[in-house]
């Protein structure tokens, strides 16, 4: 591997790092939000209720959405730690002096399947996002071929939002098993 190569692959990571933090920043209010528009409509909606009733009942979801957030929120930062561990002992490989060549190579490839994988799942999340769902969690299984979706949503899933998100999945990595899980 060359050092242009190298430098390429090592300015891919750190685009990829930033625009997942910049995504982190840019998604901490507006349509995640649990107070914006979308939540007081789902309590107005209640007020057809006793006023007790909706006060229980908006804590509830409240509490609901906090611990689905947090769901997507652990999911996300055991993925990223866990990526993160096996980029670094990638990198350690490649870098390293005692290492065979042949075990180099195998390293750096293995680095860039790993990122082009990280790719395709933020790709995937975004995509999904934007079809209006609060959360998405993407897992692609180590050979590629499987992806798990994991979207939160409180009015369910039909086939047609179904569909949707098995088009974008096969869109952005030409996977065409997909499971799909909804969270409330």
């Amino acid at each position: 591997m060359t050092k242009k190569q190298l430098g390429i692959i090592c300015t891919l990571l750190a685009l990829i790092v930033c625009t997942g933090l910049l995504a982190t920043k840019l998604n901490n209010g507006g349509l995640n939000d649990p107070s914006d528009l979308s939540a007081a409509l789902i309590t107005d909606n209640t007020s057809n209720t006793n006023t007790s009733e909706v006060v229980d009942n908006s804590d509830s979801k409240n509490t609901e959405v906090s611990v689905q957030t947090d769901f997507f929120y652990n999911a996300r930062s055991e993925r990223e730690q866990r990526e993160a561990s096996t980029i670094q002992q990638l990198k350690s490989i490649s870098q390293s002096a005692s290492a065979t060549q042949e075990q180099k190579s195998s390293a750096t490839n293995e680095l860039q399947k790993l990122t082009l994988k990280q790719e395709k799942e933020k790709t995937i999340e975004a995509g999904v996002k934007n079809k209006g769902y609060s959360e998405c969690l993407c897992e692609i299984s180590e050979d590629q071929t499987k992806a798990s979706i994991i979207v939160q949503s409180l009015q369910g899933l039909n086939e047609k939002a179904g569909a949707e998100i098995q088009e974008i999945v096969q869109n952005a990595s030409n996977i065409k098993e997909v499971t799909i899980e909804v969270k409330k």
